[in-house]
């Protein structure tokens, strides 16, 4: 092949890689999604521990200094947004502006965003199991220990209760004002990472979601968008479950993907609060859990836990079901759908049902004495 030729051919060669850059990104993320569920420990060290403790503490505090929700505002323009810029391009075409340009840099975007997510949460998925971590034993089998646990969480919470006040339904509301209960979330873990360094993190502001009742209709209660790193929370929901709720969102916050192990230390983080607001509503979320377990194995032992629940505790669960029933439909089940999808394509082989398995994490921390 003559000097000429090889040179057009690498000429050509690099105008289709300049052209392909915009994949860069993406394939960066790919390489990630599928080499880092091989290697747990590198993760852990390097990228949740590492990598994303220094992006969350950038890109959330700086997110956490607006007092709203930028996923709230980002998803209500979003439309708009989409709509305007298919006009306009609609209208430079027809003008003879093929807008070759402007394509790149929407690929180059998403491509960038796909990166983004993979740092902000996707990475997180693939660390050392909270179990691991924490060097917790396998959970018992044995029903009467899930009773047991039952049993304590309901006596847990019945106490905290009544440190509570009521409204005029009688439904437990927390001490603190919800503004307190968003900017307050991360005592609980300030207090866990002394004896648990790997959920050391960057408290951010908790962010409260302003169309909340009809963010109800997909059965959300709260929502971490990595590529902000803000945590968000649904407001309309009976008050003394949205210290969990943010708890919960806070774990991502602290470099955890899986539901079921924020869950679990939205729990621990609750049952540690100086709050009994937040200690009633982290034992409320972990009795629900492990209450429900134990009635799809034996309702009569069911029952018998449900006993050591106070009248004013079982008001608050009847208000909060009743709370829900309002909004059960084709939205919920569509948003369940997805939900489940996307926590499958992350390596979550139960889906949904694996904010089930903060039961066995609940069961092994309770096993070793965890909550004595």
């Amino acid at each position: 092949m003559s000097e000429s030729r090889l040179s057009a051919v690498g000429a050509a060669a690099v105008r289709v890689l300049r052209a392909l850059r915009w994949l860069l990104p993406a394939l960066c993320a790919l390489l990630l999604y599928l080499i880092l569920p091989h290697f747990p420990q590198v993760t852990e060290t390097v990228f949740s521990r590492g990598l994303f403790r220094g992006l969350n503490a950038v890109l959330g505090g700086a997110v956490g200094l607006l007092p709203f929700s930028l996923t709230e505002l980002a998803a209500v323009l979003a439309l708009p947004a989409l709509i305007a810029v298919v006009v306009w391009r609609i209208v430079r075409y027809r003008r003879g502006k093929r807008g070759g340009r402007f394509w790149r840099g929407i690929a180059w975007t998403l491509s960038s965003l796909l990166l983004l997510y993979m740092l902000m949460h996707g990475v997180n998925f693939y660390r050392q199991p909270a179990s691991e971590l924490m060097q917790l034993g396998a959970a018992s089998r044995d029903p009467k220990q899930l009773q047991a646990l039952s049993m304590y969480l309901a006596r847990q919470a019945s106490a905290a209760r009544e440190l509570l006040p009521e409204d005029a339904d009688g439904v437990a509301v927390p001490e603190l004002t919800l503004s307190e209960i968003l900017t307050s979330a991360g005592e609980g873990y300030d207090l866990l990472e002394e004896t648990y360094p790997f959920l050391h993190g960057t408290t951010h502001r908790v962010k409260p979601v302003q169309l909340s009742h009809w963010w109800s209709y997909t059965g959300i209660t709260g929502m971490y968008f990595p590529m902000l790193a803000e945590a968000n929370v649904n407001i309309d929901v009976p008050l003394f479950s949205v210290p969990a709720t943010a708890a919960h969102e806070l774990a991502h916050t602290r470099g955890f993907a899986r539901e079921d192990e924020c869950n679990f230390f939205a729990c621990l983080s609750c049952f540690s609060h100086p709050s009994p607001g937040f200690r009633y509503s982290g034992y409320v979320l972990a009795y629900i859990h492990c209450a429900n377990a134990l009635y799809d194995y034996n309702p009569e032992l069911w029952k018998e836990a449900y006993a050591c629940c106070s009248e004013g505790m079982r008001r608050d669960l009847r208000a909060q079901n009743a709370y829900w029933d309002q909004f059960k439909g084709k939205v919920e089940e569509i948003s369940s759908s997805v939900n489940n999808g996307f926590l499958q394509a992350q390596g979550s082989a139960e889906g949904v049902l694996s904010y089930n398995r903060v039961v066995e994490l609940l069961l092994a921390y309770y096993g070793q004495g965890g909550m004595e």
